[in-house]
């Protein structure tokens, strides 16, 4: 069984410290990546700029995350 993993950036914090890693849910397909964005508020830049800080965190970190 594949491992799942979820980050979550939240608007207006924007440190990696703030990007949280927890264990995510299985995907229909393995090997996919999905994006849930809550747009109440964001706008197209604020989205941009939490998924580029997911990707550092990404980066940034061990591989596998957890």
């Amino acid at each position: 069984m594949a491992a799942q993993y979820k980050f979550t950036a939240q608007r207006g914090k924007v440190a990696l410290k703030d990007v949280a890693v927890a264990a995510g849910s299985a995907e229909v397909q393995s090997d996919t990546i999905s994006i849930n964005i809550d747009v109440t508020k964001l706008t197209k830049g604020e989205t941009l700029i939490l998924i580029d800080k997911i990707k550092e965190k990404i980066f940034a970190g061990k591989w596998p995350p957890i």
